[in-house]
């Protein structure tokens, strides 16, 4: 039964009695037969005109190109799949055959039987390999788009695979880095033998993150193994990313911290800092001092504790106004009652300092008056 295909096939045979038996046969097994070339500058040209599935090309053609000649040319030009029609199976015209990555050989005189089954696994093949070719330069355009470093290391040192930020920082290009050894780089200055994975137990079977700095910057490492069908380790895919901002940041913090909180610790003002639902996150010692409140009492309670009942609105339109308006500095005056139950005037201001990285909430700074 024949089945209607889509699969055009490009025919190259100079002998017409091949040609029609292979126009034939193919036609019955439901192929489509987009053209028939003679010689190999002809199927070089339908090749690109006609652009077919697959391509049957006999070895020995008529004229000055051969069938393996112009294979070679198509599959530079257009990838094509071809299969290889030979009267000969002789080592030497094979050797010259497999250069231009045949996808399949077929004897002469041919079977149907045999031409489908090798049209077919053929065909399957192309497919898998054009996938996996669009997986590789999936990858490939992924790993050069990023600007942090990524390469495959084998055990040895080699390099199997680096994106354009590795060879950017070594000043080589990509392709001559691949196959070199990475004690280059590091003699070089460019990696750090950590980098590099030279102390990275061969053993290891969980990816390693550590950071480390080096050459003045700080660099966090991820070397993550790679494993063959038989679980043997043999590459390593390195991500390095440089965090010397975020290090500097990080340091600038801590600086910022300690002299703001010298400043809290050492200031006769009462000062709290809020968070967005009026609950207190920190408060200076003058506190205890003024108010007979402890650090453990206060922290984490509501700041409407400190304060009597009709003042509790007075706090809520003042937190209202300050939360809509970020960077707002605003005076207050409220009545505050100290750990006795006393009740004192606390006047001051408050800032709205969410976004700041020291702070990054609500400040109140202010001093106890009689009331």
């Amino acid at each position: 039964m024949t089945i209607i295909s889509d699969v055009k096939i490009l025919i190259v045979e100079d002998e017409a009695v091949t040609s029609m038996d292979l126009r034939s046969s193919l036609t019955d097994l439901g192929y489509v037969v987009c053209g028939v070339a003679t010689t190999g500058e002809m199927a070089v040209k339908y090749a690109g005109e006609l652009h077919p599935d697959l391509i049957l090309m006999d070895i020995m053609l008529a004229g000055r190109m051969t069938g393996i000649e112009a294979a070679d040319i198509i599959r530079a030009k257009c990838r094509t799949p071809v299969i290889y029609l030979t009267a000969y199976s002789d080592d030497s015209f094979l050797a010259r055959a497999k250069i231009t990555e045949p996808f399949g050989y077929i004897l002469k005189p041919f079977r149907e039987l045999e031409l489908k089954t090798n049209i077919e696994m053929a065909l399957y093949k192309y497919k898998m390999e054009s996938a996996l070719r669009m997986s590789e330069e999936t990858t490939r355009v992924l790993l050069n788009a990023i600007v942090d470093i990524m390469f495959l290391v084998d055990t040895n040192g080699k390099f199997h695979a680096v994106n354009t930020a590795l060879a950017k920082q070594a000043g080589k290009k990509v392709s001559e880095l691949i196959g070199s050894n990475v004690s280059e780089l590091v003699t070089r200055g460019i990696l750090s033998p950590k980098m590099a994975g030279w102390n990275v137990n061969p053993t290891q079977v969980i990816p390693r993150h550590f950071e480390e700095e080096f050459s003045g910057k700080w660099f966090d490492v991820t070397l993550c193994p790679v494993r063959n069908p038989k679980n043997d380790i043999v590459l390593y895919a390195v991500y390095i990313r440089n965090i010397t901002p975020h290090k500097k940041h990080e340091e600038q913090s801590r600086q910022n911290e300690e002299y703001f909180r010298s400043l809290v610790e050492d200031t006769s003002d009462i000062i709290a800092i809020l968070n967005n639902d009026t609950t207190l996150r920190h408060d200076s010692p003058s506190i205890n001092r003024l108010l007979g409140y402890s650090a453990e009492h206060l922290v984490g309670k509501p700041f409407s504790i400190l304060l009597s009942e009709e003042e509790l609105p007075v706090l809520g339109c003042l937190f209202e106004e300050i939360m809509s308006n970020p960077g707002m500095v605003k005076p207050f005056n409220l009545k505050v009652k100290n750990a006795d139950g006393e009740f004192f005037c606390l006047e001051g201001i408050i800032s709205n300092l969410y976004g700041n990285p020291v702070i990054d909430g609500i400040v109140l700074n202010g001093w106890i008056n009689p009331c």
